[in-house]
């Protein structure tokens, strides 16, 4: 595979400038799920986690934890599509914090989560009794689950529509070995999957929740971007680097796929903005990332100071 083409946004991804996107995107059809931004115009605003690990508290200089998130989230001037990458609990803690993590993230109001091994590490089972306290759909397109509950409630996608738009959502996961569940290359699933939602659904972004890791060996959500002809967006976990912004890298076709990767325990959210006009052309990109436990009026300024520190102290290079 030939080295892509990559470019990194301004002021280390915190500030980031307006870049022009690709491929117009055509609409059609019914759609399962509304959500609802206040941005003048055809934007459509996805805030990201991912690998939540069912932390519920700040860390001890007050960065992180699902009721910094629901803060965060609640001084947020503009509303809009609330995903999350995957892990977002942790299969060795106890039942009490799986269901109070599951109750904060009811309240932050998040649309589209996938799955990882956090959540199957658990069992079938195990994982299927907190499936009944999920205001949130769960999806996935690559694992087939023998156990009945989760294999009606994690859904390959989903489609919502915002503003007269169309966005699908489906999730990749790495290969497991949890009794009853069976792997699909994700590259090909996602690939099925988005083809789908672009050529039958008519959906005018698809997003891609990924636990594939930003760049492990085998899969990872770097080269499914690479690979992939119909995702626009990705969102990566199950790593705990942290990019200094997002990337935005060339798919098989030569389109822009954008990927972002937020901190793991709530510490970084990222937030993203696609612009369309009025033929539902996308024209423009914004992305920067939140750090909770930051007050909302010093995000402008200490976000990226916050971020470098954070990297130097995980020895991450981004």
């Amino acid at each position: 595979m030939s080295s892509p083409r990559r470019s990194f946004l301004k002021s280390s991804g915190i500030l980031a400038g307006v870049t022009m996107l690709g491929k117009p995107l055509q609409a059609l059809a019914d759609v399962s799920k509304k959500i609802n931004t206040v941005d003048a115009g055809k934007c459509i605003n996805i805030f990201q986690t991912n690998d939540m690990n069912s932390q519920i508290k700040s860390n001890q200089d007050g960065f992180g934890g699902l009721e910094k998130v629901l803060a965060l989230m609640a001084n947020e001037d503009v509303s809009g599509l609330v995903v999350d990458a995957g892990n977002f609990l942790d299969g060795q803690q106890s039942r009490e914090r799986h269901e109070k993590a599951v109750g904060l993230m009811n309240k932050i109001g998040y649309h589209a989560v996938t799955i990882g091994i956090n959540e199957l590490s658990m069992g079938q089972a195990g994982f299927s009794e907190l499936i009944p306290q999920m205001n949130f759909s769960l999806v996935n397109c690559n694992y087939r689950f023998s156990h009945s509950v989760l294999s009606s409630a994690i859904k390959p996608y989903i489609v919502i529509k915002t503003k007269g738009l169309k966005v699908g959502v489906t999730g990749v996961g790495p290969r497991l070995d949890i009794e009853g569940v069976l792997f699909e290359n994700p590259y090909t699933a996602a690939n099925r999957t988005a083809e789908y939602l672009k050529g039958e659904v008519g959906c005018d972004l698809v997003i891609c929740l990924s636990q594939l890791g930003f760049d492990e060996d085998k899969f990872s959500s770097k080269e499914l971007a690479e690979v992939s002809a119909h995702i626009d967006f990705i969102a990566s976990g199950s790593s705990n680097k942290i990019l200094q912004g997002a990337m935005i890298l060339k798919n098989k076709e030569k389109y822009d796929v954008v990927l972002s990767q937020a901190g793991e325990n709530g510490m970084i959210i990222g937030k993203t903005r696609f612009g369309f006009n009025e033929n539902k052309q996308r024209i423009d990109f914004h992305h920067k990332y939140l750090i909770t436990g930051l007050a909302h009026k010093d995000q402008f300024a200490l976000a990226h100071v916050v971020l470098r520190n954070l990297s130097a102290a995980q020895k991450i290079n981004s």
